[in-house]
């Protein structure tokens, strides 16, 4: 009977996992590098004499995002997101080949030796990883084949902490979405897989994330991959 019912229920999770990756991940990892630092324009206005040389030209200065809540806010959903989809890829790979991970140690093991998230954010304590403004926890129910990544902040600067749960089976079609804290003092944590009221309740609010717009050839690349990868 559990095999029936998982047979029945894991196409329903692939095509999420898919969507979600397509949709949300994919174009957030394309932009990541782009939006570590802005990129600067040296605007070069030409009046008379083209010959100036290059010494004479005035150059713009880089800017870069200032050192405040809402950009290291920004760099956490990022990572926490990587580390989300990663590890949900990881899950319904293995339940198609037959091994379902162990636990999150191993899940977050796997995904690093893929090249999937770095190295560097290994810790000592399995399923734990280390982030320069924060920490994420990855919390896994291998009867459900869950996932559940919590980022938590450093400090109070860092911004609000965030969980995302794949798949998110109580989303009644908002479109995809993680959850914040709504206090950056004195945050609350759910258990493992609360249900959504209670994760509410505790002083988190569902927000949706803000999709990337792809052009058609790129989106198109980015379905065929995730078509290839959720069908093995």
């Amino acid at each position: 009977m559990i095999s029936r019912e998982r047979g029945n229920i894991w196409p329903v999770i692939s095509v999420a996992a898919g969507a979600f990756l397509v949709l949300v991940v994919l174009p957030l990892v394309l932009q990541r590098r782009q939006n570590a630092q802005m990129a600067t324009v040296d605007a070069q206005v030409s009046i008379g004499d083209t010959g100036t040389s290059e010494a004479q030209r005035p150059s713009s200065p880089a800017y870069r995002w200032p050192n405040s809540e809402v950009p290291r806010t920004a760099e956490r959903l990022r990572d926490v997101t990587a580390v989300a989809i990663a590890a949900m890829t990881y899950v319904v790979e293995g339940e198609f080949a037959g091994h379902v991970p162990r636990d999150a140690g191993e899940i977050v093991t796997g995904i690093v030796k893929r090249g999937l998230i770095p190295s560097e954010w290994l810790t000592d304590q399995p399923g734990v990883l280390q982030m320069p403004n924060g920490s994420v926890s990855l919390r896994y129910s291998p009867t459900r084949l869950r996932v559940e990544v919590i980022s938590v902040p450093s400090e109070r600067t860092d911004g609000p902490a965030i969980l995302i749960r794949l798949p998110d089976s109580e989303n009644v079609g908002v479109g995809a979405r993680y959850f914040e804290s709504i206090q950056v003092d004195g945050i609350v944590y759910p258990e493992p897989f609360e249900p959504i009221p209670a994760i509410i309740a505790l002083g988190w609010q569902p927000r949706l994330f803000k999709q990337t717009q792809l052009a058609d050839s790129e989106r198109a690349q980015l379905e065929q991959w995730a078509k290839v990868n959720t069908s093995k």
